[in-house]
């Protein structure tokens, strides 16, 4: 996308306004992106247009506003952006497209909300309901934008094309159109997602944002903790851990699925011992000789149970639920009372983030193939109705 183009585009928009033919919402958008731009593009028959607009047509489209919808569209823009970083190829195109449309999208909304403050100077304030579902409109748009204005990093492979869209706004514009302008200086963030550089650029050395990002993302990146030693497994099965090493072991055989099945290997030995044990008819004298052996209570625990549950947070709608398995990590998001829920996962950028699965709990990802990378944490967005969960989490 060059610069004409983008000019070309928002002319079009201004056709458009002057046809007559828009409906009310396109007329607030449309108005909304020329007066946002108005140094760079003709605002003439914007504001004749506005006041054609009549308080029946604007309190309707207000009633049809749901900019909750938006989050989604913004969370495959960004899932789409990181596309564009790792692909490289011929499809990356098609990634940049697709993720600048959502960006647009949110943009769209933000110009019609300029739009609606200057028809409200032109025809008086809304009152009553109206002035209510405007209220609830940009207040659902401001915590949109708290939720996602912290995420813009995975949108930095489009910052060409953001700085264009930048630069044509207004600028007081600029800021708060943080879709377009955060981290939009932020290019060589990008090539510590897909390697680790022997030495900063001066903008990484810099950018308090981009070392923020990079001390995040150093856990994540960091070569999993060493798996158990034959020694480990030897003084686990003969008792000789200290509680801090049984905890480091547990922690570890709760990601690890290799060294959780060496430990279940001793749990399903020791099983088979018991049983030939009780088989012996001096059952008594026969358990004596295995006092050497730590007591059950003090073996790895995340290994032998067949599952773990953690409720990492419940709402009215939706629970979301982190599962260990022996060797498998799961992160599910169950839909309480009927409701339609939406959920997505991005690891850190320079991973791609996880496809979920539809199941009889509800949506489920996978996180046993990202935990094999050394990836340890991933951000989780929930939407159900008008409710949303943005949080991070450890597996």
């Amino acid at each position: 996308m060059i610069v004409g183009d983008t000019l070309s585009r928002y002319s079009a928009r201004r056709s458009q306004l002057l046809s007559g033919t828009a409906s009310p919402g396109e007329v607030l958008e449309a108005a909304g992106d020329l007066l946002r731009r108005r140094s760079r593009l003709e605002t003439e028959g914007v504001d004749a247009a506005l006041r054609g607009l009549g308080r029946p047509q604007v309190e309707a489209w207000l009633k049809a506003q749901k900019p909750q919808s938006l989050q989604p569209v913004l969370l495959r823009a960004a899932e789409e952006a990181v596309e564009v970083a790792l692909d490289g190829g011929e499809e990356a195109d098609m990634w940049r497209v697709s993720a600048l449309e959502g960006l647009s999208a949110r943009d769209r909304a933000a110009s019609a909300a300029h739009a609606l403050a200057v028809w409200e100077g032109f025809h008086g304030a809304l009152d009553g309901e109206s002035a209510q579902l405007r209220d609830r409109f940009l207040a659902a748009l401001q915590s949109l934008d708290s939720a996602l204005h912290p995420r813009a990093r995975w949108f930095i492979p489009l910052n060409p094309q953001r700085r264009q869209e930048r630069d044509l706004l207004e600028p007081a514009e600029q800021d708060a159109a943080w879709w377009f302008s955060a981290r939009a200086s932020c290019d060589d963030l990008v090539a510590t997602w897909t390697a680790n550089p022997q030495t900063l650029t001066a903008h990484l050395q810099d950018c308090d944002a981009c070392r923020a990002d990079m001390a995040d993302a150093a856990p994540v990146d960091m070569p999993p903790r060493r798996h158990l030693t034959a020694d480990d497994l030897w003084r686990l099965d003969m008792g000789l851990l200290s509680e801090d090493e049984r905890t480091r072991l547990d922690a570890h055989t709760a990601r690890c699925g290799e060294c959780a099945q060496a430990v279940l290997a001793l749990d399903e030995g020791e099983a088979a011992i018991e049983e030939a044990l009780d088989m012996e008819e001096d059952g008594t004298v026969a358990r004596s000789a295995r006092t050497s052996r730590a007591p059950v209570s003090h073996r790895a625990h995340a290994a032998r149970l067949p599952e773990q549950r953690e409720v990492l947070d419940e709402r009215r709608d939706f629970r979301v639920v982190l599962v260990r398995e022996r060797q498998r990590v799961r992160l599910l998001v169950q839909p309480l009372s009927g409701r339609t829920v939406t959920a997505a996962v991005f690891l850190s950028p320079g991973r791609p983030s996880l496809k979920p699965a539809h199941g009889p709990e509800g949506i489920a990802f996978d996180l046993t193939s990202a935990s094999s990378t050394g990836a340890r944490s991933a951000h989780l967005s929930v939407q159900a109705g008008s409710e949303t969960l943005e949080r991070d989490f450890a597996f």
